[in-house]
């Protein structure tokens, strides 16, 4: 689904500063578990001490996780950010993690007291975990009135993912994602449109098609809650009692699947080489293969006759323990990250939607225009948008549970 609102050309806007937080802020607690002692300037694991953004006295040092594959399009954002405000940052860091591994990174940090991470970046996956373990600050509404107006950015489809955060992370990366069947022309000639005929073609060409296991894969995450609305299952929202039509379906589609690779990067690369000759994937993943040469140029993409297109979201998220000055610094960078001006350099990175919808794809800025000629198939992502439903993706702790009930009921009948 395409915004349809064209932002002006304007120039880059500098964050506005933060409203002094008087006392009326709702206060934030930290995780009991955790040490009564925190580090220096942050807040008390154990208290009830309102967290109050401090403008800092002088310039900090500030390190972003990525567990979503973000930085690909927003760290030259981040670095401008660091560049343009040398008050407030001395340093900007970035590091990446697989989804998975976000979680317990974060929370040894906490329960060492040493919080070093300023902001986590992660998809619905990290989003869950850190909500299992009340790992993040609650941004929203508590400081809601400090951020950017989300109601101008956020259309109907963009304020559903950002409702499924309940206020723990800003959402700054959107996209209706997939599935997408990525096909190989040279041998897949009749490719399936439906789910009945993608089992049939898996039985009749068992090993040639996967997917990576769901809780370390957008596409195969993707894959798995768009079936239980291609199936007509009883309620796609409850994977634990409305999903018999999809956990049958996996089951039975899993005698012809050799393994399920423990990553994205590692099905792509089985399909790259042709070890693979169908897969479920999602638009970035399929943009950046083709650029980067892991999928030949001429790699084929469908969907389903009956789509139900299963959107994404990356969200901005600040760590339990964060000092107020982090938090002051975390606030003013999501406003820059989430401008229309800023928001349109993410284009050509895998991405044709935006956070904000304000920012639009006919934007781009000639390279990126470039790139989305090449690899965004002009011909066939504007109108295959435009087909069937957009849905929500599940929510943060039923995610989790069909995480686990896929593990135990499909993944674990397959060798990894």
């Amino acid at each position: 689904m395409r915004s349809t609102i064209t932002a002006p050309a304007r120039t880059p806007r500098r964050p506005r500063r933060l409203r002094r937080a008087t006392s009326a802020l709702v206060a934030v607690a930290a995780i009991a578990a955790l040490s009564a002692c925190g580090a220096p300037g942050t807040q008390n694991a154990e208290s009830d001490e309102e967290l109050v953004p401090r403008e800092p006295e002088s310039p900090i040092a500030v390190t972003i996780l990525d567990g979503a594959g973000n930085l690909v399009g927003s760290q030259p954002i981040f670095q401008r950010f660091a560049d343009e405000n040398p008050e407030l940052i001395s340093d900007i860091s970035f590091e990446t993690a697989a989804a998975p591994d976000v979680a317990g990174k974060v929370r040894a940090q906490q329960l060492a007291g040493e919080p070093d991470t300023s902001v986590v970046i992660g998809g619905p996956d990290v989003l869950g975990a850190a909500l299992a373990q009340d790992l993040a600050v609650q941004v929203i509404p508590e400081y809601e009135s400090d951020l950017i107006d989300l109601g101008e950015v956020q259309d109907d489809s963009r304020a559903a993912l950002q409702d499924l955060s309940d206020g723990y992370g800003v959402l700054v990366r959107y996209n209706p994602s997939g599935p997408i069947l990525a096909s190989n022309p040279q041998t897949v000639t009749d490719v399936p449109s439906t789910p009945e005929e993608l089992l049939e073609w898996a039985e009749a060409n068992p090993g040639r098609f996967t997917y990576a296991q769901p809780a370390n894969s957008g596409p195969g995450r993707t894959f798995m809650m768009s079936l239980p609305y291609l199936l007509g299952d009883e309620d796609p929202s409850d994977p634990e009692n409305g999903w018999d039509r999809t956990w049958a379906y996996l089951a039975e589609l899993g005698q012809y699947v050799s393994s399920y690779p423990s990553s994205s990067t590692i099905a792509s690369e089985q399909f790259g080489s042709g070890q693979l000759e169908l897969t479920p994937t999602i638009i970035s993943i399929d943009m950046n293969n083709r650029e980067n040469g892991t999928w030949a140029p001429d790699t084929a993409a469908s969907i389903f006759d009956d789509q139900h297109w299963v959107a994404d979201g990356h969200y901005y998220m600040v760590p339990r323990g964060a000092s107020p000055e982090t938090l002051y610094v975390a606030i003013q960078m999501v406003n820059y990250l989430l401008d229309a001006d800023q928001q349109i350099e993410t284009f050509g990175s895998g991405t044709l939607t935006s956070a904000n919808q304000e920012a639009t794809v006919d934007q781009a800025s000639p390279e990126a225009a470039d790139l989305i000629e090449q690899f965004g198939r002009p011909d066939f992502y504007p109108e295959a948008f435009e087909t069937g439903t957009i849905e929500t993706p599940l929510e943060p702790e039923a995610l989790q549970t069909a995480f686990d009930i896929w593990q135990r009921e499909i993944g674990s009948t397959v060798g990894g």
